[in-house]
């Protein structure tokens, strides 16, 4: 009932996102913002670095270091943040959702389901990009709203948390290719962090998100026990959607989503019905593309959502936009067949 597997696995990413940090990736990450600010608008910069960096650490972690940045930029500009923050929290959840690195639910479908790297990339790609180029598109009409002002250069930092994610990305994948398992992989990415921070292994401890972790754990392992007990009830609702059928697979996906999150909504499939490994990657583009409707629907936005709130600033506004934001994106998603756009 309970996959160890899986648990070792959760536990390794939140230990490869604790690396980053403590070899500076905080640093790193505001000064990349800096520069892309600089070079683009702000808006802009804020979907270029949640799509490159979310897809290969914790889209936590982008979350965490990214909106204190919007906050002050808002702050010192005197600028609308909800549209910056509408922008994070979108991207985030939906580049977080194209690798088995970027968020803990696609975790639980490439360890569950046997699936490899590749082909979990292969049947996540095509979906999200166009669902990134919807949501691009629909974030076009808020570009007045944030201006075009320019901050000052942010101290270069160093590139060793870039190159790490680098060698995380091509551990993973390399290993993949012979048939090495995924807890292997990621544990062995993982252990060659502490080559670059063997020296400062208390700041490693100190960066590990030992709660949030903990939490997850409760939720995944909640899931799974009450699936247990529950199985014959909820089977006949939860076998069509973890066999991908449409529309009802993304509509279940959504619904019990924005109920429990997208973390535990994939672990209630995972534990109730068999998810083929064909339809792992779909899974994964639905859960992430339900992680932006609501609050709750994903850690990340909670996140988010709370630091802003903790600032002083109003995230009203940022909820709506981000409903409208979804809307738009998931009306146009749904003219296509997702279950041919993730088939590999």
């Amino acid at each position: 009932m309970f996959d160890l597997s899986i648990y070792i696995s959760l536990a390794l990413l939140f230990g490869i996102a604790a690396q980053f940090r403590s070899m500076g990736g905080y640093a790193f990450l505001r000064w990349i913002i800096s520069v892309l600010e600089r070079r683009f608008e702000v808006l802009y910069a804020v979907v270029l670095i949640t799509a490159i960096f979310s897809p290969f650490i914790l889209n936590d972690v982008v979350v965490l270091v990214l909106t204190p940045v919007l906050v002050k930029y808002a702050k010192q500009f005197s600028v609308d943040i909800t549209p910056l923050l509408v922008a994070e929290i979108t991207f985030t959840n939906i580049a977080s959702s194209l690798t088995p690195l970027g968020n803990p639910q696609n975790i639980l479908l490439w360890g569950t389901s046997g699936i490899s790297a590749r082909q979990f990339v292969a049947g996540t790609w095509l979906p999200l990009t166009i669902s990134g180029a919807l949501a691009a598109l629909s974030l076009l009409a808020l570009r007045g709203k944030v201006g075009d002002v320019k901050e000052g250069q942010t101290p270069a930092a160093s590139p060793l948390p870039a190159v790490y994610l680098c060698l995380v990305a091509l551990i993973v994948f390399s290993l993949d290719l012979i048939g090495v398992s995924n807890v292997l992989a990621l544990c062995v990415a993982f252990l060659l962090g502490f080559v670059f921070t063997f020296n400062s292994l208390r700041s490693f401890v100190g960066e590990f998100d030992f709660k949030s972790l903990l939490i997850l754990y409760f939720l995944v392992g909640s899931v799974t026990l009450i699936a247990a007990i529950l199985q014959p009830i909820l089977e006949p609702y939860v076998a069509p959607a973890a066999a991908g059928v449409q529309p009802y697979s993304a509509l279940f996906v959504l619904f019990v989503s924005n109920i429990i999150s997208n973390v535990p909504a994939t672990q209630l499939l995972l534990s109730v019905s068999h998810v083929p490994p064909h339809i792992a990657p779909q899974i994964a583009v639905e859960a992430g593309l339900a992680g932006n409707l609501d609050p709750t629907a994903s850690f990340a936005n909670i996140l988010a959502l709370l630091i802003v709130r903790r600032s002083g600033l109003s995230i009203r506004k940022a909820v709506i936009l981000q409903f409208v934001v979804w809307k738009f994106v998931l009306d146009c998603v749904n003219d296509f067949d997702i279950q041919q756009l993730t088939r590999f």
